[in-house]
């Protein structure tokens, strides 16, 4: 299960990336602001999850596949 939480890592980590390179062309008030501040919420919340269940080394259908 290790290896899903890396999938979303990666992509976060990528998305994230993407983001910080259109900040200096999206001008604040607008809708696509608005947009790229929710959409970082997002993923950090995502970023920040995977790589605790990863360091955690959790496995939510552990109780399910025994």
């Amino acid at each position: 299960m290790t290896a899903v939480w890396r999938v979303f890592f990666g992509c976060s980590v990528v998305l994230l990336a993407f983001l910080a390179l259109s900040v200096p062309f999206v001008e604040r008030g607008t809708g696509s602001y608005v947009i790229a501040v929710v959409s970082t919420a997002m993923l950090l919340v995502i970023l920040v999850s995977s790589a605790t269940f990863i360091y955690l080394d959790w496995d939510p259908f552990e109780d399910l596949l025994r």
